[in-house]
């Protein structure tokens, strides 16, 4: 009787020990996963960023759509992750025992979930054009129709406004802006010394004027002349 209950407390610790490693095992995977999930994550808030750049506020808000399923995602795992490395710590205890097939349980529901995630390309062809990427857009938004609460797509659409908000101020910071101060003015001498130049080229343009008065004949060489003139009309006449 000893030796049968020695043989189920070997068992025991067996089955706890492969619960264990299994555990570790789903751990390691996951966490793999949420590093993973995060690189969705950012990019499709790039591509976002990129479609209500380019005027696509529908797709825009499908990216943003898929990002919040899949930060949901990581939110769980994480909670998983941290239930996990608790209870590694602590197995003392039957009840922590038994917590531990619960999470094992669980693990494998959360590693067939990450199995089925959405892949990364996918997301690509929101910025596509043509048949295959309108039908994208078509599963996708009936797929996060059911997959979203109410709550979720809230979110999406108030985080597009921001995506919005934010595009337009650095839009604005990239206008041309006018001067805040006035051009400054031209120094009073400079503008002294313009005129006065000016005014010198206008006299030089002037004809000059004569520096000495005409010389008057006296009378008498005056009325001399007069003859000379007469008397050289009656002769031409003649």
């Amino acid at each position: 009787m000893g030796a049968a209950a020695s043989k189920k407390k070997k068992l025991e610790i067996n089955e706890v020990d492969r619960a264990v490693l299994t555990l570790k095992t789903q751990a390691r995977k996951l966490e793999q996963q949420r590093t993973r999930i995060q690189g969705n994550v950012d990019r499709e808030l790039a591509v976002a960023k990129e479609l209500v750049a380019s005027g696509r506020k529908e797709r825009a808000l499908l990216a943003l759509k898929r990002k919040k399923l899949q930060e949901g995602q990581a939110a769980r795992l994480d909670a998983w992750l941290l239930n996990v490395e608790e209870m590694l710590l602590n197995l003392e205890t039957a009840k922590n025992q038994q917590r531990l097939f619960a999470a094992l349980k669980e693990g494998t529901s959360a590693v067939k979930e990450m199995q089925t995630a959405l892949p990364l390309e996918e997301v690509e062809q929101l910025m596509q054009d043509g048949a295959d990427a309108k039908e994208y857009e078509d599963s996708l938004r009936q797929m996060l129709g059911e997959s979203l609460n109410a709550e979720e797509a809230e979110a999406a659409a108030e985080e597009l406004q921001q995506l919005e908000a934010q595009l337009m101020d650095e839009q604005q910071l990239e206008l041309p802006r006018a001067p805040d101060a006035a051009l400054p003015a031209a120094p009073q001498a400079e503008q002294q010394a313009a005129a006065g130049e000016a005014a010198e080229e206008l006299l030089a343009e002037l004809p000059s004027v004569p520096q000495t008065r005409p010389v008057a004949l006296p009378a008498g060489k005056e009325a001399a002349a007069a003859e000379e003139a007469e008397a050289e009309r009656v002769l031409v006449a003649a």
